[in-house]
């Protein structure tokens, strides 16, 4: 079918106009479809404006035409109108009636009253393009001149340096972007920018997205979406990225396929996820993470009898859209904390740590895990007589959020002794001696604040946490660790189901769909696993096989696929200590586990210990990135070691090779590691002091 060119006049008198093709035969509708979807800031609709032929006297408003109107050789040269709505059919030209010529520039004018003038300044505050990264930015004042390589970030203020019709010439004063450059003031009916003291603020998208009711029509849905990331997640252009992660999470928990799921419909869901987030990258130049960085040592908790007990990186609030939170638990304390790790922007805010918030979670933590970027479960010791569901509890962090502290017990930037935390190890050492030197400079007035002792902390009832989280009655006793399948380390990965564990029940349960807690009842549990002994740690080697290990040193493996009856299938004594740690690499065939005399390598298909590795000091713990990465974590009394397990190639006799070394001012006591989407690895260590460090290991 043959082209139509047409040329749309987006404003007469400055001369702006845009040239747009169409094929004949389509409509007015098609056409405005056409200008909304080139919209910087993705948020015009066509109800929103009109297209009209030109009029024949100066002044004479243009009227729009019906959407329904088919384009031919007549509609060549169109004009934008503001009313959308099209008014009954007009009078012949003869007796039309003329309005009086407006000036262009007369709701300018009356913006330039309400603007904030700093001496001979006129000062713009960007309210426009809070789901797009910001406002496009062009060299020139032509809607054709060149775009510029980055966007004017929403929130961003700007002076003014020349107008012309809708278009603004600025000089950044605060924000990101461009320091210079040509914006459209509105869009449409949609200011993209206010004068500064106008009271608008920018918009807060909100998340509107909706479950799909069954898996069939979803799948119908996504296959007739296939490269189109935005339908495929069931979103209109430019939602929000609260409903594009929940989106993501939740069409990947329907579709995966140890669920029942279709994987080729559970990849395009993944694919149609990353399309969009390397999309993001791209138009805010990438997010600042932890790269080259380090923080801390900190006092996130107070110095107790197991000190941070815990900690975990947000992965699902992970770059671009979320900043670089960590969680942090204490089991004296009995609360579990959110950290805040990004730099903010210089002189507005706090340099990190900043302390997002705190949860008191009812009982003594031993383990946290997130089952989704809104949903958290925290397993807890409740006493010497806990009652049935104490003792593991499911959080909706969309409905109850970690809330701001109005006081903090201790000061969170600076420690009290002033003495260097980190001595005597490779270039990462030195980086958070310099991080937490710069820190201790920061924020004097702390220095004020009373530092109470804080060894003794008393335990809240649990019935003030019932209207805040959902307690999953399955252990008895108290739960010690949380293992999710598959890991949520990795960017694409979303678990779907969590295995727990405590001296009287070991457990594998569905995550629902939603992400907001567990199924009831567990699908696979077995009952005093480890003969009235405490089980420590729990892992996944697969959906289907989960290791256990006590505090005698005996590991366990169970086949979590078939009847609990059974029982464990392989049992290992490792004659080590109390285990405090364990990975799995599933490929290779090993299990790794600190406990308190050193480190143990156990072959997982042959079923017997390849080699002991002493210590001088306890194993307080260890950890991987996944079953992927050849890098290790382990916390040997007071020094981290980072050991490259590569060996496994030259066969599992080989030893383990060091090649990174931190020293902390405390035993370690709990880590975690996630990387970034730079690829570095970031490595978050809690001590027994109560202070934790997060720095890039890489």
């Amino acid at each position: 079918m043959a082209e139509l060119g047409i040329c749309v006049t987006i404003d007469r008198t400055m001369g702006f106009t845009m040239d747009l093709s169409a094929k004949k035969g389509s409509t007015i509708r098609d056409l405005k479809q056409q200008l909304a979807d080139s919209d910087p800031t993705g948020g015009t609709k066509v109800v929103e404006f009109g297209l009209g032929l030109p009029s024949k006297s100066p002044g004479q408003q243009v009227v729009p035409l019906p959407d329904s109107t088919p384009l031919t050789e007549e509609h060549k040269s169109l004009d934008l109108c503001q009313n959308a709505v099209a008014p009954p059919v007009p009078e012949p030209a003869s007796q039309a009636v003329v309005p009086p010529v407006q000036e262009p520039v007369s709701k300018m004018s009356e913006q330039d009253a309400i603007g904030k003038v700093d001496g001979h300044r006129k000062i713009w505050e960007v309210v426009g393009g809070a789901d797009k990264g910001g406002i496009m930015v062009r060299d020139g004042a032509d809607l054709k001149s060149p775009p510029a390589s980055d966007r004017l970030a929403t929130g961003s203020t700007v002076e003014e340096l020349e107008i012309r019709g809708e278009r603004l010439n600025y000089k950044l004063v605060t924000g990101a972007g461009p320091e210079e450059g040509w914006v459209s003031i509105r869009l449409g009916a949609k200011d993209l920018l206010v004068p500064e003291g106008s009271g608008q603020k920018a918009p807060e998208p909100e998340d509107t997205w909706k479950p799909p009711s069954t898996r069939d029509g979803s799948e119908l849905s996504i296959r007739a979406a296939v490269g189109k990331p935005w339908k495929v997640l069931g979103l209109e252009p430019g939602a929000s990225s609260g409903s594009v992660r929940r989106a993501y999470h939740s069409l990947c928990l329907l579709h995966h396929p140890d669920k029942g799921g279709d994987a080729a419909i559970f990849k395009m869901v993944g694919d149609a996820y990353k399309a969009l987030t390397e999309a993001r990258d791209q138009e805010t130049g990438g997010w600042r993470d932890l790269e080259g960085q380090a923080v801390g040592p900190w006092h996130a908790h107070a110095a107790s009898t197991k000190g941070v007990t815990c900690m975990l990186f947000d992965c699902f609030g992970a770059p671009p859209w979320e900043s670089r939170r960590l969680y942090t638990g204490s089991w004296q304390e009995a609360s579990v904390r959110c950290w805040e790790l990004s730099k903010g922007e210089p002189g507005k805010v706090r340099p990190p740590p900043r302390l997002v918030g705190e949860i008191q979670v009812g009982g003594f933590v031993n383990d946290i895990a997130a089952i989704s970027p809104f949903g958290m479960i925290t397993a807890q010791s409740a006493g010497m007589k806990p009652l049935p569901g104490e003792s593991l509890r499911v959080w909706n962090l969309k409905s109850t959020p970690f809330k701001q502290q109005k006081k903090t017990p201790f000061n969170s930037i600076k420690d009290r002794d002033g003495t260097g935390a980190i001595t005597n190890g490779t270039a990462g050492s030195q980086a958070i001696v310099e991080a937490r030197n710069a820190l201790a400079q920061v924020d004097e007035e702390d220095d004020s604040q009373d530092n109470p002792d804080t060894s003794e902390q008393r335990i809240p009832d649990a019935g003030n946490l019932d209207e805040m989280s959902q307690m999953v009655y399955l252990h008895q006793r108290g739960c010690r660790s949380i293992s999710l399948w598959p890991r949520p380390e990795s960017r694409e990965s979303t678990p779907v189901v969590a295995g727990t564990c405590s001296k009287d029940t070991i457990a594998v349960s569905k995550i629902d769909l939603e992400g907001f807690s567990v199924e009831s009842p567990a699908v696979w549990s077995f009952g005093n696993p480890h003969n009235i002994t405490d089980v420590n740690v729990v892992r996944h080697e697969s959906a289907n096989r989960m290791w256990s290990g006590d505090n005698r040193g005996i590991v366990k493996l169970w086949d979590v696929s078939g009847a609990p009856e059974t029982g464990d299938i392989l049992t290992i004594g490792s004659n080590s200590g109390w285990i405090t740690g364990m990975e799995v690499w599933a490929e290779p065939g090993v299990l790794v586990a600190s406990h308190s005399n050193g480190i143990c390598f156990i072959d997982t298909k042959a079923g017997k210990t390849i080699r002991q590795q002493t210590t001088k000091a306890a194993v307080g713990k260890l950890c991987i990135l996944n079953g992927d990465s050849p890098i290790m974590f382990a916390g040997i009394g007071e020094e981290l070691l980072q050991y490259d397990t590569r060996m496994y190639k030259d066969g599992k006799d080989a030893k383990p090779k060091a090649i990174g070394q931190w020293t902390l001012d405390a035993n370690i006591t709990s880590m975690h590691c996630t990387e970034t989407r730079k690829g570095h690895l970031l490595i978050g260590v809690g001590c027994l002091n109560g202070k934790v460090a997060a720095f890039d290991a890489s």
